[in-house]
């Protein structure tokens, strides 16, 4: 399970924290991070960055949400050299 907040939730500069959770619920660990954002209005304009990870074992990306409207973030979590996640979902920025 991923946590995710988008902060400001409005367009401009925006800073992105992963929480990353297992199914009990407790902090996982994982080996990197990326970000992927797409206009899910225009359906164009995907940029993947990937993620720094923090000392209180979040990840975080900032940058810069150009328009407002519904937009897809997907996350692509990589756990071990041969195990990895993607997951996607629709976002509202403002």
């Amino acid at each position: 399970m991923a946590n995710v907040t988008v902060s400001p939730a409005r367009a401009g500069p925006v800073e992105i924290a992963i929480q990353l959770e297992t199914v009990d619920e407790l902090p996982l660990t994982a080996k990197a991070v990326s970000v992927t954002l797409r206009d899910a209005q225009s359906g164009g304009g995907t940029q993947t960055f990937q993620a720094t990870r923090g000392s209180d074992d979040q990840w975080y990306v900032r940058t810069s949400m150009n328009a407002p409207g519904r937009w897809m973030l997907g996350l692509g979590i990589s756990l071990s050299e041969t195990d990895s996640v993607n997951i996607e979902s629709p976002i509202l920025i403002k």
